[in-house]
């Protein structure tokens, strides 16, 4: 267990610590460090993955595409039942749903199934990103605007994010094989790896701002739902569909993970309890250090 730590989790921690550390003490402008991640570094590491994936990667985009509808519908069914059970409103049922069925597929995801599994899990990795933004930026826009945007609308703001520019040309570019100068694909590679870290300190600054307050019973209900349930029914899941091997065990670490920090712009945007969100994010976050561990162990890494 301690070599699996060491070896996997601390130094994704120790890089999130840094973001924690850098936002405190030298209070740089959040937005600006943001911006050049998720427009820049992000975009390239999804063009350069997609454009390196090999046909493995492509006879698994179906079935990854069902277990990402399949857990998607499920948990913000389960969120909803689960919030009615605690007493919430419909905003924090709202808040609620937000931090169940967003995972980290992206900041936390992407290095967990790199140090876990190198560059080939990260291929696949890739493609669990892809897939779950879809979620993150059209469902995650209606739970937390509480069904004033329509879904269509939703959709068509998602489109306006420089990530589906990525996949949208990296799709061009494999279906017309299209030429790629080695030169430029090495910078566009380079600038993605810079995603790696970039992602994990942008999680830390976001943890190293955010404040724990107001009901603990819907953060720990909604921590439980993500870290503990999640990698049950995502075992399932990959039983039913017959996803097996690396694709398997990447599918189920990714979506493990502690709720995303996006909803939380969200949830601020529509004014739906951004504080049980960031507090929900704060928590899970640090708990996942053990079940994290113990889904490493159980998967044989």
């Amino acid at each position: 267990m301690a070599a699996v730590f060491i070896d996997i989790l601390l130094p994704i921690f120790l890089i999130i610590g840094l973001g924690v550390i850098f936002v405190r003490v030298k209070g740089p402008d959040f937005k600006s460090i943001s911006d050049l991640t998720l427009y820049f570094l992000t975009p390239c590491l999804i063009f350069a993955g997609l454009l390196k994936g090999h046909d493995e990667i492509a006879a698994f985009l179906p079935r990854a595409t069902l277990f990402m509808l399949a857990l998607t519908l499920g948990f913000w069914g389960l969120s909803v039942g689960v919030g009615r059970l605690l007493g919430l409103d419909e905003r924090q049922r709202s808040a609620f749903s937000l931090t169940t069925v967003m995972m980290n597929c992206g900041n936390y995801g992407l290095p967990l199934v790199l140090f876990a599994y190198g560059p080939e899990g990260l291929a696949y990795g890739v493609i669990v990103l892809v897939l779950f933004t879809f979620p993150l930026g059209t469902l995650a826009v209606y739970i937390a605007s509480r069904g004033r945007d329509r879904p269509l609308q939703a959709l068509v703001e998602m489109f306006k994010v420089p990530l589906f520019h990525a996949i949208v040309l990296a799709a061009v570019w494999r279906v017309f094989a299209l030429p790629m100068p080695g030169w430029l694909f090495k910078a566009v590679d380079m600038l993605g790896q810079a995603a790696i870290p970039g992602l994990l300190i942008l999680l830390g600054m976001q943890l190293g701002r955010t404040r724990l307050t107001g009901d603990l019973k819907p953060i720990f209900a909604s921590s439980f739902l993500r870290l503990i349930i999640s990698p049950l029914v995502a075992l399932l899941l990959c039983r039913l569909l017959g996803i097996e091997g690396l694709p398997r065990n990447v599918l189920i670490l990714q979506t493990s993970t502690p709720p995303a920090i996006i909803p939380l712009l969200y949830a601020v945007n529509y004014d739906t309890h951004p504080e049980m969100v960031a507090g929900t994010i704060f928590v899970a976050t640090l708990l996942s250090v053990l079940t994290m561990t113990g889904l490493l162990l159980f998967l044989k890494v």
